[in-house]
């Protein structure tokens, strides 16, 4: 550590103002220029890093899929690098291979089946597959949605047939529908005429209660009446003889004191 630096570090530990504490900017700005340089050196050697990775994906000596194009009918395989050797095979167009990423710009080393490796001119590769493939692949699907539509036809028409037969239960359950409704505005009319026959009914056995128990009191009353008229009868009949008894007693003591009188005046 430099005189400065220990100076430095004892004002500040001793708490002296920052005005009167030595500055060390001027030696950070001279640092400063290493650093961007180490900056620099290490992006450069990054970018170099990645522009030496292969560009079709994958890394060096790694192998990966390719495809044959569809430029000529067959593409031959030969036994090394170069037209010199002899051809081992021929590739049909859209055949999958793969590419054993070898750094060679004309030629490329591929393995187009079991144990088999070769090379092959590089323009003769794509990452794409061809429109050969990509046309056995179409029909291959389209016979695929073909088997699709044939099942969905079938299934089309078996519901058909069986929306048929629920099209006659439709027809069958509407008969009985109107059937019933017609039933049962009948009763609905039978039931109004009948509510309304059972209210008169209440109504007039009400009446006929009021009249009764009317009748009951007058012939209760015509009782006590007819009662009342023969005690009365009867009185007047006993109250008659009583008074016909006292008349017949009255005159025979008349007639009595008569003779009695008239025996005095004899004597």
């Amino acid at each position: 550590m430099s005189a400065p630096d220990g100076s430095r570090m004892s004002m500040e530990r001793a708490g002296a103002p920052p005005y009167l504490i030595p500055s060390t900017i001027g030696k950070r700005s001279n640092c400063m220029p290493k650093v961007r340089h180490q900056y620099c050196c290490l992006f450069i050697l990054v970018l170099g890093i990645l522009l030496s990775l292969p560009v079709n994906g994958a890394t060096a000596g790694e192998p990966f899929r390719q495809y044959v194009s569809d430029t000529l009918r067959v593409i031959p395989v030969r036994a090394g690098r170069g037209r010199e050797y002899k051809i081992m095979t021929f590739l049909p167009p859209g055949a999958a291979v793969m590419n054993f990423a070898e750094e060679d710009e004309e030629w490329a080393r591929i393995s187009y089946g079991a144990n088999k490796e070769g090379w092959i001119l590089r323009r003769y590769l794509t990452n794409r597959k061809p429109a050969s493939l990509l046309l056995a692949t179409a029909q291959k699907q389209v016979e695929e949605l073909k088997k699709k539509v044939d099942s969905l036809s079938t299934t089309n028409q078996e519901y058909r047939r069986g929306n048929t037969n629920l099209l006659l239960e439709v027809k069958k359950l509407t008969k009985k529908i109107k059937v019933l409704t017609h039933d049962y505005n009948t009763l609905k009319n039978d039931s109004a005429q009948f509510l309304e026959l059972k209210e008169k009914h209440d109504t007039l056995l009400k009446k006929y209660q009021e009249i009764k128990t009317a009748y009951d009191n007058l012939s209760n009353n015509q009782d006590l009446l007819k009662r009342s008229y023969t005690i009365k009868w009867f009185l007047s009949g006993a109250g008659v003889i009583l008074i016909g008894i006292f008349i017949g007693m009255s005159i025979q003591a008349l007639r009595n004191r008569r003779r009695r009188s008239e025996g005095l005046r004899l004597r």
